[in-house]
């Protein structure tokens, strides 16, 4: 079995494709770590998941992306307090529906200015403060803010995953040495890049993803994520760790039930 660490499968470039995602999944052997990215999404996720509780494994969190939005009728810092609190009474209300806090995380390539910075701060310590509290994995997204979110990890005792990592080898060590997870996507396949990466990461800590809908370009002819495409990314681990893929696919699963804290026979 494999494992999508990181996928938005309640995304509206999904629409109309569900029943082929689920089906595809089924077929293929996978189980799905559907995050959110603001209250509807997170609100789709636990849908969904009760309907495949089998294959979808959903997790909860407000994106930096979300953060910095404006409410109409509202100032920016009621409009941010607001879509805080509504999403947190949202997790505390279906703990124990939810099995991860995610996608939550900082991302410096959006901001104007070191306001919005300080409120994605914000809203990501008070998500990594409910992980601590119910015990739940988080999914990260930290571009051009690897060093930011390592700092603030230190504070927390979480399972944490860094999902897409794209830092230093440097910060790859560090990240190695905390015991945080990182995930590589379809990118792995032609990217050499990645692959050193790859190469330079601890093989405990190695998770696989889709990170749907996201498109790629290259072999995958800038189409969207499927779950097929797990497949691919797991024979490039693979290759570049020099392993068979049955050794690779229990290494990898091996990782995604630690990293998810569950059991499974």
């Amino acid at each position: 079995m494999l494992v999508d660490a990181h996928v938005h499968l309640t995304d509206d470039e999904y629409i109309g494709m569900e029943d082929t995602i689920i089906m595809m999944l089924r077929r293929m052997n996978i189980m799905a770590v559907s995050v959110s990215m603001d209250l509807d999404t997170a609100a789709k996720n636990l849908l969904l998941a009760d309907k495949h509780s089998d294959i979808i494994i959903p997790f909860v969190g407000l994106h930096p992306w979300c953060v910095n939005l404006k409410d109409d009728g509202m100032s920016y810092s009621q409009s941010i307090e607001d879509r805080l609190e509504r999403i947190c009474t949202f997790i505390e209300s279906n703990i124990s529906r939810i099995k991860g806090i995610g996608e939550i995380g900082l991302d410096r390539a959006i901001i104007k200015d070191e306001d919005e910075f300080k409120a994605q701060i914000k809203v990501f310590e008070r998500m990594l403060s409910i992980a601590e509290r119910y015990g739940k994995p988080v999914s990260i997204h930290s571009r051009r803010a690897v060093d930011d979110v390592i700092n603030l990890l230190g504070s927390y005792k979480v399972n944490a995953l860094l999902h897409w990592f794209s830092g230093s080898k440097k910060q790859l060590s560090i990240v190695n040495s905390k015991g945080y997870y990182v995930s590589y996507g379809p990118v792995l396949v032609y990217s050499k890049e990645k692959q050193v990466l790859l190469s330079n990461t601890a093989r405990d800590l190695v998770l696989i993803e889709t990170d749907g809908p996201v498109r790629y370009g290259s072999c995958f002819n800038n189409r969207i994520a499927m779950p097929s495409f797990l497949a691919s990314v797991a024979y490039a681990v693979a290759n570049t760790l020099a392993m068979d893929y049955d050794s690779t696919t229990s290494l990898l699963f091996e990782n995604s039930m630690r990293y998810l804290n569950l059991n499974y026979l």
